[in-house]
């Protein structure tokens, strides 16, 4: 932002002569191109910047934070005086809350400070975890330092970002135009914890308010019901003696009537029983007289059956052994017919019986030894 030289004087040591200021960076000239800025973001981004007033609705400011905020995104130098008080405040807190916090490290400051800041928003977007908010932190210091801050490509992202964003960049006097835009601005990294810290403590009282408000709300409506159900205990009790009187004589009624039905019911049955008991006496002689005839009457036709069906068997038998004796192979012989064979081996056709082959022929009476002279087909004639 300067140009200098350095001279060394032996009666007056080192001595640097400032010839040159870039004038871009005087507080007037910045406070300038921030308007311009500003007017361009608008301009160009009607979206999701609009300008009321000395307001600016942005689509960052329109999303709500979690109910409570347990995952972090810090944007920052772990190393910077910043970082650690802001997870010094946040860790230390009287109320013990947890939280889950990912440091995505990037210069606040400096010629590429722009574009490692909208670079490391990207990378948050694109990561598929699930913040509740994303916190912007930088230590104090001089007014140029937080120029970046206001540059035109970082405070169109951070309009447009879709994940709340809190920033704690420190400086009191002036304000950047990322402020501006942000769910929520903060002065230093410190002020930023104490603003998540608030909003889970928020978050906390109104559910400690709506347990005592159910707390109460139950005592009132338990002492209701008590008072009922006392009411209602009396009325049970004086209602019931009457009803059990009620219920007493009828019972009583029924017992008499059931007394004097049942020895009514137990005559009868009585009468009844002693005709059964005659007819059961007779009945069995009757029955069993019955069934002896039957049985004479079966036993008589087996033996008839029987004999006749032992008269028909034997015929068959006596047919069957005509039949055999006529088929005995002795019979057969003597009519005429002869039994051939080879090697002991009965023959029943021809086909395996070659020219000059030895043959046994066994008639009634003899046993004939052969030799084939010729073998000729025939012809069934």
């Amino acid at each position: 932002m300067v140009k200098v030289s350095v001279e060394f004087y032996s009666s007056f040591g080192f001595q640097l002569i400032l010839k040159d200021i870039d004038q871009s960076f005087t507080l007037g000239n910045l406070e300038k191109q921030r308007r311009l800025t500003l007017e361009r973001l608008v301009n160009e981004n009607p979206a999701f910047v609009q300008r009321v007033g000395d307001e600016f609705h942005t689509k960052n400011k329109s999303i709500l934070f979690s109910k409570v905020i347990q995952t972090i995104a810090i944007i920052g130098s772990p190393n910077s005086d910043g970082y650690v008080d802001f997870t010094h405040t946040i860790n230390s807190s009287q109320y013990n809350y947890k939280f889950a916090i990912d440091i995505y490290q990037s210069s606040v400051q400096g010629a590429e400070a722009e574009k490692e800041l909208i670079n490391k928003l990207v990378a948050i977007h694109q990561s598929g975890r699930k913040y509740d908010c994303v916190v912007i932190i930088r230590g104090g210091g001089a007014r140029a330092d937080f120029v970046v801050f206001d540059s035109y490509n970082l405070v169109r992202a951070v309009a447009k970002f879709p994940i709340p964003i809190i920033t704690g960049i420190g400086h009191h006097k002036d304000v950047s135009i990322v402020d501006l835009l942000v769910k929520a601005s903060t002065k230093t990294p410190t002020k930023a914890a104490e603003f998540i810290l608030a909003h889970n403590r928020s978050f906390e009282e109104s559910v400690i308010q709506t347990q005592k408000f159910i707390v109460i709300r139950a005592q009132q409506l338990l002492g209701n019901v008590q008072q009922k159900l006392n009411s209602t205990n009396v009325s049970v009790m004086n209602q019931s003696s009457v009803f059990l009187n009620l219920l007493k004589d009828k019972l009583l009624n029924y017992n008499q009537s059931i007394v004097n039905q049942s020895k009514t019911i137990l005559y009868k049955r009585q009468t009844n029983l002693v005709s059964l008991l005659n007819q059961l006496l007779s009945k069995p002689q009757i029955v069993t007289a019955n069934k002896k005839n039957n049985l004479q009457n079966i036993t008589n036709n087996l033996n008839s059956f029987t004999a006749k069906f032992l008269a028909n068997q034997k015929g068959y038998l006596s047919h069957f052994e005509s039949l055999i004796k006529m088929m005995s192979p002795q019979n057969i012989l003597k009519k005429g017919f002869a039994i051939v064979s080879n090697k002991q081996k009965i023959l029943k056709n021809a086909n395996s019986i070659e020219v000059g082959n030895e043959l046994t022929i066994t008639m009634e009476t003899f046993h004939i030894q052969t030799k084939v002279l010729s073998k000729t087909p025939n012809d069934g004639k």
